[in-house]
């Protein structure tokens, strides 16, 4: 089973003085010339950013300086003329060439032989034979190329500038990559678009393509007539993105090709359909807006098709669809709202339509895997104040297989209730009370239902706390309470309560003042007290408890009060020794906490304090448990030892051993916890980073009795520049399963506590400079299943990255088949979709 849980203005130019030296060869001649406005040959700049502004090179605005082996000046002609090693400079700009003419009148200059120019911007154009403007801007190029920034090249027989907007390329080539080897010589890019034409249009920032032919290290993979994409100097434009290739047996081969649409400067909405070849097509969108105030991005999809698995379809086709959005804004310095929306008319629909990045937070409160929370807030923070209203609404996408007609068998989203108000309030004044720290906190919450739910409590840990959808009895279904009942019997435990509800509201009021005093000895004493109180309004409630088999119903209680107070200390002793370089600390840790003993009100549901996991975390918390439905009270005394080596660098190791003494047993901790006795589990955490780009982990918990492994977590990360790794392995002997209980023989599905035990594996390996592989696998360990296993061949420049991605997942294996995937993505930079070497600056 699975677990639940990116030429100026034109000129006219006149002499204004010439400074000239010896006339002989291998002596420079020096020319300085001051320009006027005249017309003149507008700029060639190709794929040109705004111009950054000129270094001051001592020059006036208007003025040239001229520099090479031999130069002649024709006054009647009006021309100059310079030849070998010619460099010229003017506004920031530097031209080189092996032979220069310069027409004094209209600024024209025609550079002859190895031309290049050099922009203030470090960008640069090459040409065989160049006539340029009046500011050195190249009008009509043969054999020309340009460098621009992000190395992008572009290369063309003739290169001639149409109008004030439009550069025109003839037999041109366009690539993000490098041309040249280590040693200079020329090779084929990895990648580059030639063309009979190209044009840029730099109005509108698009570059438009001829008889476009895309290849990948020299070889043709993709030809169009007619193929365009913004230019570097757009950061936003409206296009095709990067499109997705992938097979699979869900779907057969399927292609999604996303469009961007740049609707204004501040929205954008990208439609992406993907067309399937085994099933309809599904179309995606995404829409992006940007407020003065906030943001919001909401993203869906719809489909006209039947359920399906690898090999079947079932039912009728239907309109299939989802969305998730999410947004947030600032209403003043202090004051954010925002909404986060999650649904789906599927609960397998995410899977058999690999849909990315569903399973992430929209929003304050976090999701989980299988469930979608639909959420709305408003948050007011400031220094010493904390104040949250919000409300939510739960969907449950757990599925457990499909009956005989082909429906799926699916938990309820009944056992999940709509949540609002939720009302959190905090208040930390930053003066001191009674010379410690005083923090107020209240908290207000009703949870609404159209069905009644069951809460169970099982001391003994066979049965999953929290509240679960209530199956009623009927001739063909032997309904939960009577599941609940059987396994109680079967297990022998007589002490299984279960609470039937629909409705519950609980408000409540906590109080924590804490003071830290520090002797000359180095002991650290932090007095505490803590008063909690809240009062449970319940509706419709029925306490069951079990006899034999039997469910025996009590009245439950509409309203229900508690209090709770606490005073103890916390007490430390560090002890600290160097050896050089390296410190060693040892240090003895202690609390002792006094309250009276409240035990486990039954008539209170459980819905916040569900997941629970003793360890090196909450080892020193006064209330061990997430929520507020389940207080910790009694007498007890957690006791710990840390010690912490530092050999300077930022290396260091850290390692912490403890447990929880009693007084007497406190019945809201059951068996698999690991503090249901008098004396807890021990609990132990090592932490380390013992050298550069390495770091481990492990915390455990070990039985008081005779140190049986109950629940381990351990990792290990390394990093070495590009390449990573990261190795998980996680193992519970009370992790949380959905199990099936059969009665009569019917099954019921129902949450229950058994072993668990995963391994994970992810990272990036790059075997060569450019082939790398990657992987991100996830064993279930317990089930013996794959969840997850990704193993992607890799391979990367500086302006292309190509993954062949192969995915298998078995996470819904025994409903929509086993997916086995292979997924081909392409990225080159400049051309949209994600940079290809993040790494490297001003990718796009």
């Amino acid at each position: 089973m699975r677990r639940a849980g990116l030429f100026s203005r034109t000129s006219a130019l006149a002499l204004h003085r010439v400074l000239v030296g010896s006339a002989r060869a291998g002596l420079a001649a020096l020319m300085l010339l001051t320009t006027t406005p005249s017309l003149a040959l507008a700029q060639m700049t190709t794929l040109k950013r705004a111009a950054a502004a000129p270094p001051d090179d001592g020059l006036g605005p208007r003025d040239i300086m001229l520099q090479a082996d031999l130069m002649s000046d024709d006054r009647d002609a009006n021309i100059v003329t310079a030849e070998g090693h010619v460099e010229a400079r003017m506004q920031g700009r530097t031209l080189r060439s092996d032979k220069l003419i310069y027409n004094r009148l209209t600024g024209e200059t025609h550079a002859i032989g190895h031309a290049v120019v050099v922009n203030a911007d470090g960008t640069s154009e090459y040409g065989d034979d160049m006539l340029l403007d009046d500011q050195f801007r190249a009008g009509l190029a043969y054999g020309f190329s340009a460098r621009d920034e992000d190395n992008i090249t572009l290369t063309a027989g003739v290169a001639v500038r149409r109008n004030e907007t439009i550069d025109q390329l003839n037999d041109a080539v366009y690539t993000a990559c490098t041309i040249c080897a280590k040693d200079g010589t020329p090779k084929n890019p990895t990648w580059a678009i030639q063309a009979s034409r190209i044009t840029q249009d730099r109005e509108h920032h698009v570059i438009y393509y001829r008889n476009a032919v895309v290849k990948i290290l020299g070889v043709p993979v993709f030809y169009a007539p007619v193929f365009w994409h913004p230019d570097p100097t757009s950061p936003r434009r409206s296009g095709l993105l990067t499109p997705k290739l992938q097979y699979g047996a869900r779907r057969g081969f399927t292609y999604e090709q996303p469009y961007l649409f740049t609707v204004s400067p501040s929205t954008d909405l990208a439609i992406s359909p993907q067309i399937n070849t085994r099933v309809n097509p599904l179309i995606n969108a995404e829409y992006v807006e940007r407020f003065y105030s906030g943001m919001i991005d909401i993203r869906g999809g719809y489909t006209w098709e039947r359920d399906f698995d690898n090999h079947k379809f079932y039912g009728k086709e239907t309109s299939r669809s989802f969305i998730l959005a999410q947004g947030l804004f600032n209403i003043d310095r202090y004051w954010t709202w925002g909404f986060g929306a999650e649904r789906v008319t599927d609960p397998t629909f995410f899977q058999r339509y690999s849909t990315p990045e569903v399973y992430t937070d929209r929003g304050p409160f976090p999701t989980s895997t299988n469930h979608l929370i639909t959420q709305l807030f408003t948050r007011r923070q400031d220094d010493d104040t904390f104040v949250s209203v919000a409300a939510m609404d739960f969907q449950d996408l757990t599925v457990f297989g499909r009956n005989t007609d082909g429906s799926l068998i699916a938990e309820s989203d009944k056992s999940f209730p709509f949540v609002g108000p939720l009302i959190e309030a905090r208040y930390d004044p930053n003066e001191p009370v009674l010379g410690g720290q005083l923090s107020l906190q209240t908290s207000a919450v009703a949870l609404s239902r159209n069905q009644p739910v069951v809460s169970i409590n099982d001391p003994s840990s066979i049965q999953a706390p929290g509240a679960q959808q209530l199956i009623l009895a009927s001739p063909s279904n032997a309904g939960t309470l009577a599941s609940i009942a059987a396994t109680a019997a079967a297990t022998k435990n007589s002490a299984v309560t279960a609470l039937t509800y629909t409705d519950q509201r609980r408000a409540g009021l906590e109080a924590n003042w804490d003071r830290t005093f520090t002797f000359d000895n180095g002991i650290q004493v932090q007095p505490f007290l803590q008063a909690h109180g809240d009062v449970y309004s319940v509706s419709n409630s029925t306490l069951y408890t079990f006899n034999n088999g039997v469910a025996v119903a009590h009245p439950g209680e509409d309203s229900v009060a508690r209090g709770l107070a606490t005073v103890g200390a916390n007490v430390s002793w560090p002890f600290i020794k160097n050896f050089g370089t390296t410190s060693v600390v040892l240090e003895p840790l202690a609390q002792i906490a006094i309250a009276p003993s409240v035990g486990l009100n039954p008539y209170i549901p459980n819905e916040d304090s569900v997941s629970f996991e003793y360890d090196d975390t909450n080892l020193f918390s006064l209330n061990r448990f997430s929520g507020d439905d389940l207080l910790e009270s009694g007498q007890r005394l957690n006791l710990g030892g840390r010690a912490t080596v530092d050999w300077g660098g930022g290396h260091e190791a850290s390692f912490l051993i403890g447990r929880t003494f009693r007084a007497e047993r406190d019945p809201v901790f059951d068996v698999a916890s690991g503090l249901s006795g008098t004396e807890s589990d021990w609990v132990t955490s090592l932490t380390a980073n013992p050298i550069d780009g390495v770091s481990v982990f492990t915390r455990e918990r070990l039985a008081s009795g005779d140190f049986t492994l109950r629940h381990s977590e351990t990792g290990v990360n390394l990093a070495l520049g590009r390449n990573f790794l990261s190795l998980r392995y996680d193992y519970n002997v009370s992790g949380y399963q959905i199990g099936a209980v059969t009665l009569n023989g019917v099954t019921n599905y129902v949450s229950q506590i058994g072993q668990t035990q995963d391994a994970t594996i992810s990272g990036q390996v790059f075997l060569t400079q450019h082939w790398g592989v990657g992987a991100n696998v996830t064993r279930d360990l317990q089930e013996n299943i794959f969840p997850l296993a990704q193993l992607d061949l890799i391979y990367l420049d500086d302006c292309l990255r190509i993954d062949l991605l192969y995915t298998h997942d078995e996470t819904y294996g025994n409903v929509i088949g086993t997916s086995d995937a292979v997924t081909f993505r392409i990225t080159l930079a400049t051309l949209g979709g994600t940079p290809a070497n993040p790494n490297r600056a001003g990718a796009r």
